[in-house]
């Protein structure tokens, strides 16, 4: 992998361009084939009759329970333990299995596992920061494209149009001289955007490429639209592109922030819900009401709003009942679109906070929570805290079992390089990050007086 981003930062832009739609390719191939058009077909077609979203996901879990007891030791272990009989006759039987917490799922990664092949693999560092590696088989991957596609679909944007994406990747070298800080994927016809490079000086030049590019839909980070609008308002610059839709992912707006991109982008924005660790996809109607896709698996919200999850399109890495860290309101609505799943009034546990650098630019959430990604299973959780502009501090939970000292000297490395050496920073290795009063663990704890 450093070989490869090795080459990539050391070759001209229009030869990145051409390695960033080799790698869309290789994505693609991945995300569509025959278990995507299936589902996707699917999922148009039931807009033509009623269906009985209890008794299908009723089937699907029973088969995906028994998949898991078939081929996960984890599973096998904990459901003759449990002395779980399959299949369930009603849906309120799945309480009956253990729940699944972080921390199991961390340390006891191998054996939940199932014996098949997932060669997709996804980590996530996740708001609290903890790392967590999860595998897909190709057909989890084709399923989740379908059912993201076809919210796309619902709202007007077919598969091919033109597609401008914030990302938190980074695209652009440290040392290079061109203010060109996006890359395209000519496969999907999708043009990143990284917010890595969004600041005061370099967003003019973000308003002008999406200006140029026309995009029929955005959709990624909210943080980099919500800099670039703010600039554009606040400077009078036009933006004379028309998206049909904005997707945003990952992130919390505000109500003020919602109606600022959408008052910019002159697009309605439908906000989706779809954890890294393979959650349930929640997704937003033309009516405004957010609707869990029933088909791919079932969200309990426990006392404190906390959600269990359990995923059917998760066989590499099963995840049943699985407290994913994030917090959702339930409603007893009903909705006009027409939908079977049930609606959440509100997703309650994404956050978006920032480290502040000297020259401006914002190093958000996402990026930060992806530092853990280099290191899996080895480092518990991490906690950054900015109370200046001249330093960061960052706590971090080693798992002793498998953490070594050349770990540190890595971590170091990889923050230098995220904050362009503008900030000085400290590792501290703490036995256990501390709890803010609501109980809840910060990614980022933000204390400069004037942060916003």
């Amino acid at each position: 992998m450093q070989l490869k981003q090795s080459i990539y930062f050391h070759s001209p832009i229009f030869i990145q361009n051409i390695l960033t739609t080799i790698y869309g390719r290789v994505l693609y191939q991945e995300r569509y084939g025959s278990v995507y058009q299936k589902r996707f077909q699917e999922l148009k077609e039931k807009e033509q009759f009623r269906v009985n979203a209890e008794k299908e996901q009723l089937n699907r879990l029973n088969q995906f329970l028994t998949f898991c007891y078939d081929y996960s030791t984890y599973y096998k272990e904990l459901f003759d333990g449990a002395r779980i009989s399959l299949p369930f006759q009603q849906l309120e039987e799945l309480k009956q299995i253990p729940v699944l917490s972080k921390e199991l799922l961390r340390t006891r990664n191998a054996d939940i596992h199932a014996k098949v092949r997932a060669p997709i693999l996804g980590k996530t560092g996740g708001t609290t920061g903890k790392s967590i590696q999860v595998h897909y088989t190709k057909d989890d991957m084709q399923v989740r494209m379908a059912h993201l596609d076809y919210f796309k679909w619902t709202h007007g944007i077919e598969r091919g149009m033109r597609r401008a994406s914030f990302t938190g990747q980074v695209l652009a070298a440290t040392n290079q001289k061109s203010p060109v800080y996006w890359r395209m994927n000519k496969t999907i016809n999708q043009m990143l955007f990284t917010i890595k490079n969004i600041n005061p000086q370099t967003v003019a030049s973000y308003i002008e490429q999406l200006n140029r590019f026309d995009p029929e839909s955005i959709d990624g980070l909210p943080s980099g639209m919500i800099e670039v609008a703010r600039h554009a308002k606040k400077y009078g610059i036009p933006c004379t592109f028309r998206p049909k839709a904005i997707f945003p992912t990952a992130e919390m707006m505000t109500a003020e922030e919602r109606k600022l991109i959408e008052e910019v982008f002159h697009a309605p924005i439908f906000d989706q819900y779809a954890s890294s660790e393979g959650a349930p996809i929640v997704a937003e109607c033309r009516f405004g009401k957010k609707h869990l896709h029933y088909e791919m698996g079932i969200i309990e919200v426990e006392a404190d709003g906390q959600i269990l999850v359990t995923s059917f399109d998760t066989h590499g890495t099963p995840l049943v009942r699985y407290r994913v860290g994030d917090r959702m309101t339930l409603s007893e609505e009903t909705c006009q679109c027409g939908h079977a799943g049930p609606i959440i009034a509100s997703i309650d546990g994404r956050g978006r906070s920032f480290i502040q650098l000297k020259d401006g630019h914002r190093i958000f959430e996402g990026e930060l929570a992806g530092i853990v990604r280099a290191f899996p299973n080895c480092i518990e959780r991490v906690q950054y805290i900015q109370a200046d502009e001249k330093e960061v501090v960052m706590l971090y939970v080693p798992d002793e079992r498998c953490f070594k000292e050349e770990h540190e000297k890595e971590l170091y490395f990889v923050l230098k390089r995220l904050f362009g050496g503008q900030m000085e920073v400290l590792l501290r290795a703490v036995p256990e990050i501390p709890k803010e009063i609501s109980g809840k663990t910060l990614l980022i704890k933000q204390l400069m007086a004037d942060s916003p």
